[in-house]
């Protein structure tokens, strides 16, 4: 999705070559990281301090704009974990848009994003848990060790804390668009097409044509290559948000 942009027309930053994330909102930015852990309490915050928390979203998103933006026009940024920021920057932009980009969970369970598997670390136990205070897992501590028992179950965990979070996006109406991924595997054009008549941009016969030769559809299901013993654990965490989106 990120190459489609950068290939439409729209500016995505300084991108890693492998992920195309965007190199700004990694979270060594002191800023990004700051709004991330702050993200679950924001709603639940009076409105004169949630305008705080918009001005610091601006200047974040100002500073990107004007470090990373050659030049004026759309623009936009791929970070999994700013998903987490999404109310922030819809409130302190109104002119905002985020196209939520979600896979079905028994496949991202079996992604393996070994970055968010450190416990040490209280951005993940945000965004796997969606609580800093998370210490044990099935009664374990949260070592490497328990990782590598349970690892499909923090997996589909993970999943199901960051698309809930995400879901979010519906109170803003015509703002959010929710795309499947297996949608794009499967028919591209029609959902690329979705996508930038969303952002008000024209699809490039370029884009267009790079699309019908890059996208397939050879990592949907994976899930079921894989004995149902050892994901019977994790399909049950994720099992109500599978079945509330159609996948299960």
């Amino acid at each position: 999705m990120c190459e489609a942009y950068v290939r439409n027309g729209i500016a995505m930053g300084d991108e890693s070559p492998m992920r195309k994330d965007t190199k700004w909102f990694a979270a060594t930015n002191p800023a990004v990281h700051r709004l991330v852990m702050n993200s679950m309490l924001y709603s639940k915050l009076p409105a004169a301090e949630r305008a705080t928390w918009q001005e610091l979203t601006r200047e974040c998103i100002n500073d990107y704009v004007r470090a990373r933006i050659p030049c004026p026009g759309p623009f936009g940024w791929k970070m999994g974990y700013t998903l987490f920021m999404m109310p922030m920057v819809l409130d302190a932009f109104p002119d905002a848009r985020v196209v939520h980009l979600i896979r079905d969970g028994r496949d991202v369970m079996l992604s393996r994003l070994n970055i968010r598997m450190d416990f040490s670390s209280a951005l993940n136990r945000l965004v796997v848990f969606g609580n800093t205070e998370m210490t044990t897992w099935r009664g374990r501590p949260l070592t490497a060790e328990t990782v590598a028992a349970h690892r499909n179950e923090l997996e589909m965990q993970h999943w199901v804390t960051a698309v809930e979070f995400g879901l979010r996006g519906r109170a803003y109406g015509n703002r959010y668009l929710e795309v499947r991924y297996e949608d794009i595997c499967t028919d591209p054009i029609v959902q690329f097409e979705r996508i930038f008549n969303f952002l008000d941009i024209p699809l490039l016969a370029e884009t267009r044509a790079w699309l019908t030769q890059q996208v397939y559809a050879t990592r949907v299901g994976k899930w079921r290559r894989v004995p149902h013993a050892e994901i019977h654990d994790a399909l049950a965490i994720g099992s109500d948000l599978l079945k509330r989106l159609g996948y299960a």
